[in-house]
């Protein structure tokens, strides 16, 4: 059985994560909408420096955190990971016991 291409996975990966950051993009502006409309509804006063900074926050929070977590899926899919062996401890398998 053949291996996998390297290229091909680095590709599949970067295509994951572009179609990964698109979707947490489409749902944080949805999600800005919404939470704007409900500071509407309830009668909450909003002076546009408010506005910003809940746009901000939202906007700011979500995208990290889909940014961080999509590269740690990237990292694992492109197989970047499995190249890195870690060096053996010098001494014996049992000195710290």
């Amino acid at each position: 059985m053949n291996a996998p291409n390297p290229s091909s996975a680095m590709a599949d990966a970067k295509r994951r994560y572009k179609k990964l950051m698109l979707a947490m993009l489409a749902i944080t502006f949805a999600l800005i909408a919404i939470s704007m409309a409900w500071l509407y509804f309830t009668n909450t006063p909003m002076h546009l420096h408010f506005i910003l900074a809940v746009s901000f926050g939202i906007f700011s929070s979500l995208m990290l955190g889909a940014a961080l977590m999509g590269l740690v899926f990237f990292s694992n899919a492109s197989g970047t990971d499995d190249a890195q062996q870690p060096d053996p401890l010098p001494g014996p398998p049992d000195r710290f016991q």
